[in-house]
């Protein structure tokens, strides 16, 4: 079977790649039937013979993934039985970052959140009106509320060391 793909050439990080028609079994940089084009890909410019490449392709000749994508991004038809794996690499591993766990501070402050959450359930269950009273609350109060909630995390800390 023939098949048509890309054949490096060209210097050390200087890649330049010829667009040959060669048997499947044969290495990449082994002997091929002919040469049909070039292709360049620092500047991205293709030179093709599309008269050769249809014929070949009316033949069976079926393009290699790399040269399909190519041959596609410059606007050449293909065949509708010519296939194109987008996906040709495996996915990357995507690692899951740890939660890091919670300072001292952030912990009082989520506590006072929680206390303050049941707090206004509480009062907009009784009342709707309290809700708005409960937001003129003096700053006091407030306080008092901060200090309950340390004291609550100090006792869970305590109780953690035991």
């Amino acid at each position: 079977m023939l098949v048509i793909r890309l054949a490096r050439t060209g210097k050390k990080k200087q890649a330049y790649f010829r667009i040959v028609v060669a048997d499947k079994r044969r290495a990449v940089g082994a002997k091929f039937v002919e040469i049909l084009g070039n292709y360049n890909p620092h500047e991205k410019k293709l030179e093709l013979n599309q008269e050769k490449l249809n014929e070949y392709m009316k033949n069976g000749a079926q393009p290699s993934n790399t040269l399909a994508k190519i041959l596609k991004k410059e606007g050449v038809k293909l065949p509708k039985w010519v296939y194109i794996n987008e996906r040709n690499r495996p996915a990357k591993k995507v690692v899951e970052e740890k939660p890091e766990p919670k300072k001292a501070e952030e912990a009082t402050s989520d506590a006072t959140e929680e206390v303050k959450s049941e707090e206004d359930t509480a009062v907009e269950e009784e009342n709707p009106e309290a809700k708005e009273e409960k937001k003129e609350a003096p700053a006091e109060e407030k306080a008092e509320v901060v200090e309950e909630s340390k004291e609550e995390v100090k006792d869970v800390k305590e109780a953690e060391k035991e």
